[in-house]
């Protein structure tokens, strides 16, 4: 039996192995942060971080191996946004257009109130306060696909979220975990490239969305993005201990 394909959850299906060596079969972006080399304002691993005060983003031990740790400073409102850099390129979000697109993160939150973040797909352009709103923590106003957690709460509530430009988050995983500090979870999707969003939490499917053009960022390149903000004068962070992104190339798109 292969290691690299994962026989549950999000990826399920998927040869992880091709499609990190095989650009004529898929398109691969993550990370397991083995080898992060970061500076407060760019990382040799493909990463650019921006914060308001001194947010921090770091490699942390975790056995085995390492992880990221995304922390903010203990300012009220304060935050931090990491994302890949542009040269490393999106992925294409199209309904009808048949491409399945998988996501999977382990994370977990080192806090159990006031935290907000998101971990997932989003436009690329977000200024580092804008992406999860001020006082709610409410994902911002992008295209985006991913794991959302609301600052204005006594507990942190991860669901799995998708929103529009101009329009209002739509929750496709209601309350996926919460309160479970200093826990890791693994959270997944995968889009089918055509109606369909299903949703997982620790490998196991908890459901499925049906979407629509006028409420879903359908016609978008999206990047891979992560940020936390505390609603307090407290510092919060999350640690990743691994993410993915894998999405098909359709035949026609594979050269001859």
């Amino acid at each position: 039996m292969s290691t690299s394909r994962f026989l549950k959850g999000a990826l399920h299906g998927i040869e992880l192995a091709i499609a990190k060596s095989e650009p004529s079969e898929y398109i691969y972006d993550g990370d397991d942060f083995m080898q992060l080399d970061h500076t407060p304002a760019e990382s040799s691993g493909g990463y650019i971080s921006t914060e308001v005060n001194t947010a921090v983003m770091v490699q942390t031990a975790l056995l085995p191996g390492m992880c990221l740790t995304a922390q903010t400073d203990g300012t009220d409102l304060d935050a931090l946004l990491i994302t890949r850099q542009q040269a490393i390129g999106g992925f294409d979000i199209t309904i009808g257009s048949g491409r399945r697109l998988a996501y999977e993160i382990r994370l977990r939150v080192n806090q159990a109130t006031e935290t907000a973040l998101f971990a997932g797909l989003c436009t690329s352009g977000p200024a580092v306060l804008d992406l999860l709103a001020i006082n709610t923590g409410i994902l911002g106003n992008f295209d985006a696909i991913g794991f959302h957690a609301l600052s204005a709460a006594a507990e942190v509530v991860i669901d799995g979220v998708t929103r529009i430009l101009g329009g209002a988050t739509q929750t496709g995983a209601d309350a996926m975990t919460d309160t479970e500090t200093d826990l890791f979870n693994t959270y997944g999707f995968q889009f089918d490239g055509n109606k369909t969003i299903e949703w997982f939490l620790n490998n196991e499917s908890v459901g499925t969305q049906t979407i629509a053009a006028a409420t879903f960022p359908t016609g978008q390149s999206l990047i891979p993005m992560f940020s936390i903000k505390t609603g307090e004068s407290v510092e919060k962070s999350m640690k990743i201990d691994y993410w993915v992104c894998v999405q098909d190339l359709l035949s026609s798109d594979r050269p001859e």
